[in-house]
Parts: structure tokens; C-alpha cells; sequence
């Protein structure tokens, strides 16, 4: 239905449009001929509305200009009552304007005034900084001399210090030398009172030896009328030291010999001779294999009785004493050596090594100062195979300061070893291990320089030189082998 309106609309506008704008023809004639335009009647309403709207805008302008005529009238008179005000004024601002030009002319003559003093304060400061500038050359110049006197100075006092270091070094080394000798005279004055005492429990061995002798001889005395049986081997003759206080000299003229007396004499046995290489605890006639484990610094005869005081706690035992000659009685001890020496940590820690640093004062490979070193540094390639020098049962394992990860093995009768730098720990803390054991892999943690193991061997807390060690187990082997 509203198509159909619509419709009708359109035409209707059409109907009308057409008869209102009828399509019209413009002539134009020109030499060539004449032509014609269409103007349809679109065209001419479209013409028709500009017209229109230019009409519309040209009056809207005219009124625009009036009204803008009337404002500027309007401004032109109040201009002109301000221009009038102004006139009156302006006599006024004429003697203030006057005034003020003669300040400022003051002005400009002070400015002047000062103009001429700045300058001449300017010269002035131009001629001092001239001589600034000389004396500054020359104090350059007495810098550049000084300074090469201090360079001078300089490498006068590096090479002071380092002579100042060096003597340094020099005094720590005396004086570790010096507490190492002072060392070993305590260890000689203990090995003095040990002999003394030694020689003390000798003297009273011997005299009760001696007593025994005599009683076993006054036994086997011949009876009155018998025969003796030819004289007593000298060898067997007891050595004794007469007192003539004990002595009943015999009557004068008499051939007789002299009659003791029934108390005991004294005997003096004479002090065992030792060696200079036998070390503190070694015994006049020891054997070799004695003699080489004292060497190492450990107490023979406390070991040795350690030893004894284990088998002594063992129960069920007893039986008939029977006294040993000193041939059984060495044979004793020398069999109970040969144990100890089991037990005693004598091998290297590692298969094939490089001897790096040894035991006791050195130069610091860090810090390059004098210090005491409590064992060896012994190299071999990166994670080779570290072995335990002696049955025992691990007390540590771990990382432990400056000993980076380290294993520590307890042998006993105060004897602790310790394997420092591992790379890898290959045991458990409290781990029974035996005699060349792999514990670990060699490795360079804590304060190391290189792929190495450091060992050390405490006696009773005391580090003892790890090397004397492994040198006692090359000989002990080649004794064993005898």
C-alpha cells in the first residue's frame, strides 16, 4: 500500500517538474556551424537553487557588514574619548618621562664609571695570569722532575720490599728451624730421662741377675773334698764391681784370696751406646726392622704395649710361668715388630705418583708466604684411584674447609691418616676398610692448585712426616723378603 502512495508521488513530482522545468535546447551558432545544448530539467532546478542560495548569502553579507560597520563606529568613538584622555595626561607623562631619562643618564655614567674600572681590573688580572701561566710552566716542569724522582723512589722501595721480604722469609725459616730445633732438644732431653730411667730398670735387672747368678753358684758349689771340675768359662764369670767397703782384706802374709761380704754388691752397668740414626725410642741391639719403625718418630715400646694390653684383656687364659732366655725374649719382640709394622699406615695412597711438595716449612704455593706444611702433596693424572695406607676404620668423610672433600682413617693406637682434595668419596664414615683400599678419586677441591692428593699421617694428633713412612714400607718389604 505505501509502494503504491509512493509511487504516485514520484510521478506526480515528475508531472510537475516537467511542465515547471521543460527541457529546453541552447543554440549556438560558430563558423563551423550551428550546435545545440540540453538542459534538462534537473539542470535548471540545480541552477535555479544556486542562484538562490548565492541571493540568500550576498544579503547575509550585507547584513554582516552593517553590523560590522556600526562596531568599528562605535570603537572609533571610544578611541577617540581615550585619545582625548590621553592628551591630558600626557603633560604629566612628559616630566616622568624627562626624570627618568636623567636617571638613566646618571646611570650610564656609573656604568661608564665601572666599565673603566672592570677593565682596568681586567688588565690587571691579564698580567697576573701571565705570570701564573710562567710560574705554572715552571711548577710543571719541577712536577715532571719530581715525579721521576718518585718513579725513581718507587722502584728503590719495590726492590727494599722485596729484599725486606725475603729476609723475612729468611727469619721465618730460622725461626722455624729454631723451634724445630727447639723441638728436638725437648725430644732429646724426654729421650734422655727415658734412657736414664732405662738405664735405671738395667741396673736393677742386672744386679737381680747377678744374684741369681750368685745363689745358683753358691748351689752348685762343690761339696768339701770334691774335686772341681776344671775352672769356670771366663765368659760366664760375672762381671762385679767391688765396693772395698764390702770387702775383708785378708790377713797380712796370707795368700789367700779377699772374703766378701754377704750383702750384694752394686752393679754398674754400663749405658748402651746409640745411634745417631736410631731415633728416640730405639734400643742398644735392636734389630734393623726396630730400627726403621723408630725412624718414622712413633714410640716403639707404646705401640708395643698397646699390643700387649689388647692380647692381655682376652679371657680364658693362664698356665705355668716359665721365664724366656734373651734369645726368646727377641724373638718375641721381633715378632711382635712384624705385627705392629702391619698396622702401621707404611704404603703410598696412590699406585703412580709425582712427588709435588714435602713435609714441614715451605713456601706457600698461593699466597707465597712461609708456612708449615703437616704432609705431602703428591700428584697423579685427574679421578686416579686413591688407596688407604693401612687397615683401619674411616672416621670422616665430607668437605672440610680448606681440605676440600677429604677422607680421615683411624688405625689405631693414635694413628689417623688423611686424604685431602678427592674429587669423589668412595667410603661411608665408619666403614672397617683394609690395607690398600680404594677410598676415593684423586681431585683438586678446597684451597688446591692442581689435580693432587694431600696426605698426612697424625700421631696422638702430632703430624709425623708421611714420607719417612712410605720409605720404612720399601725396606720393611725388602726385610720380609729376606
Amino acid at each position: 500500500m505505501s509502494n503504491g502512495s509512493g509511487g504516485r508521488v514520484v510521478r506526480v513530482s515528475r508531472i510537475f517538474g516537467e511542465q515547471l522545468f521543460p527541457e529546453r535546447q541552447l543554440l549556438l551558432k560558430s563558423s563551423g556551424g550551428v550546435h545545440h545544448i540540453a538542459l534538462p530539467g534537473w539542470l535548471q532546478a540545480m541552477v535555479l537553487v544556486a542562484c538562490i542560495v548565492s541571493v540568500g548569502g550576498i544579503a547575509y553579507l550585507a547584513m554582516g557588514f552593517a553590523r560590522l560597520h556600526e562596531v568599528v563606529d562605535q570603537r572609533i568613538d571610544e578611541a577617540r574619548s581615550v585619545s582625548s584622555a590621553t592628551a591630558l595626561n600626557e603633560s604629566a607623562g612628559m616630566d616622568s618621562l624627562r626624570a627618568e631619562l636623567a636617571q638613566m643618564r646618571r646611570d650610564l655614567a656609573t656604568v661608564n664609571q665601572n666599565y673603566a674600572d672592570v677593565t682596568a681590573r681586567y688588565q690587571q688580572s691579564h698580567d697576573k695570569l701571565t705570570s701564573l701561566a710562567t710560574e705554572n710552566d715552571k711548577l710543571r716542569n719541577d712536577l715532571n722532575t719530581a715525579t721521576l724522582r718518585a718513579k725513581d723512589l718507587q722502584e728503590a722501595r719495590d726492590e727494599a720490599e722485596r729484599r725486606a721480604k725475603l729476609a723475612e722469609q729468611a727469619a721465618s725459616s730460622k725461626s722455624g728451624n729454631v723451634s724445630q730445633l727447639t723441638k728436638n732438644l725437648d725430644d732429646n732431653r724426654s729421650e734422655l730421662r727415658q734412657s736414664e730411667a732405662e738405664r735405671t730398670m738395667l741396673q736393677n735387672r742386672v744386679q737381680q741377675l747377678q744374684m741369681e747368678l750368685q745363689a745358683a753358684n753358691s748351689r752348685a758349689a762343690p761339696l768339701p773334698g770334691q774335686a772341681v771340675q776344671g775352672p769356670v768359662p771366663s765368659e760366664r764369670q760375672p762381671q762385679i764391681a767391688t765396693d772395698p767397703a764390702r770387702v775383708q782384706a785378708a790377713p797380712v802374709g796370707s795368700t789367700a784370696a779377699p772374703i766378701e761380704s754377704a750383702e750384694p754388691p752394686d752393679i754398674v752397668a754400663p749405658i748402651p751406646e746409640r745411634k745417631p740414626d736410631a731415633g728416640p725410642h730405639a734400643r742398644a741391639g735392636s734389630s734393623e726392622l726396630e730400627k726403621l719403625l723408630v725412624s718414622t718418630g712413633i714410640d716403639i715400646d707404646h705401640m708395643l704395649n698397646g699390643l700387649n694390653s689388647l692380647g692381655a684383656t682376652q679371657s680364658g687364659l693362664g698356665g705355668p710361668y716359665i721365664a724366656l732366655g734373651s734369645d726368646s725374649t727377641a724373638a718375641f719382640r721381633e715378632d711382635a715388630l712384624r705385627k705392629l709394622a702391619k698396622i702401621l699406615p707404611l704404603a703410598a695412597p696412590l699406585g703412580q705418583y709425582q712427588f709435588e711438595s714435602g713435609f714441614g716449612i715451605r713456601i706457600d704455593p698461593i699466597n707465597h708466604r712461609t708456612a708449615f706444611h703437616p704432609g705431602l702433596d703428591l700428584a697423579a693424572p685427574y679421578r686416579s684411584a686413591v688407596y688407604s695406607t693401612a687397615p683401619g676404620t674411616v672416621v670422616f668423610t665430607g668437605t672440610r674447609g680448606e681440605y676440600g672433600r677429604m677422607v680421615e682413617i683411624d688405625h689405631g693406637h693414635g694413628i689417623v691418616t688423611r686424604y685431602a682434595h678427592l674429587h669423589r668419596i668412595l667410603v661411608a664414615r665408619g666403614q672397617r676398610i683394609g690395607a690398600h683400599v680404594e677410598i676415593g678419586e684423586l681431585g683438586s677441591t678446597g684451597r688446591s692448585t692442581g689435580p693432587h692428593v694431600h696426605y698426612e699421617v697424625l700421631v696422638d694428633g702430632t703430624p709425623l712426616d708421611p714420607a719417612k713412612f712410605m720409605e720404612v714400607g720399601k725396606n720393611v718389604v725388602q726385610i720380609n723378603a729376606k
